[in-house]
């Protein structure tokens, strides 16, 4: 049976199950994929809506920009130290939104953070890099940050960033480790592994009736 521990549902020998489910009935493993889906949709749709149009600080400067610069204005047009020559990461509300869904998680493909024995198999992600950024600026300093060669013109740029998202976009109490999927989760979370311990309940005892 399912059981809920801590924030997921563990399930003994899933894998097996999810296997013999299809062996017994292609259509039946489908349903049960579908079903935990629409179990998890509610989490997603929560960690959706707090997706801002725009990024500002308390003031209404502009955090983050909806188009990325051009370098042609006069102060960086001959300026080829500071400039980020890869992809610049601008706020697009549209694409934030979509990067936050339910994925089925592999044991080959294991995101940073989940315990690679007890592999999650279904999860809410937030998979846009720039929705990644808003969901835990000013969380700690991660490896790849500690490898980052800033170019900024001004050395405090990634303190600067992080306060004045802070003043706006703050993290307190249960959603303390992030803004969108982790605060959803700290609202949202146990109904959602209520509602997705029941799928997997009576998915396992429609299988029982298969097999006898």
């Amino acid at each position: 049976m399912a059981m809920e521990r801590g924030k997921s549902v563990l399930v003994e020998d899933f894998d097996a199950l999810v296997k013999d489910l299809k062996k017994l009935d292609p259509q039946l493993r489908k349903d049960f994929d579908k079903a935990l889906k629409i179990a998890a949709k509610p989490l997603v749709d929560k960690a959706r809506s707090f997706v801002p149009s725009e990024i500002r600080s308390k003031s209404g400067r502009v955090i983050i920009r909806t188009i990325a610069p051009t370098y042609t204005s006069p102060s960086w047009v001959n300026d080829e130290i500071h400039r980020d020559k890869r992809k610049r990461w601008v706020w697009s509300e549209g694409e934030v939104r979509r990067g936050i869904k339910v994925t089925k998680i592999t044991k080959n493909k294991v995101p940073v953070g989940y315990n690679k024995v007890a592999t999650a198999a279904l999860a809410v992600v937030n998979r846009s890099a720039i929705g990644s950024i808003f969901e835990l600026a000013g969380k700690g300093k991660s490896a790849s940050q500690a490898r980052t060669i800033r170019k900024s013109r001004n050395p405090k740029a990634r303190e600067d960033f992080v306060s004045a998202l802070a003043s706006n976009y703050p993290v307190a109490g249960e959603s303390a480790a992030g803004r969108l999927v982790y605060r959803a989760e700290a609202i949202a979370g146990l109904s959602v592994r209520e509602a997705v311990a029941k799928v997997i309940d009576e998915r396992l005892k429609k299988f029982v009736r298969g097999q006898s």
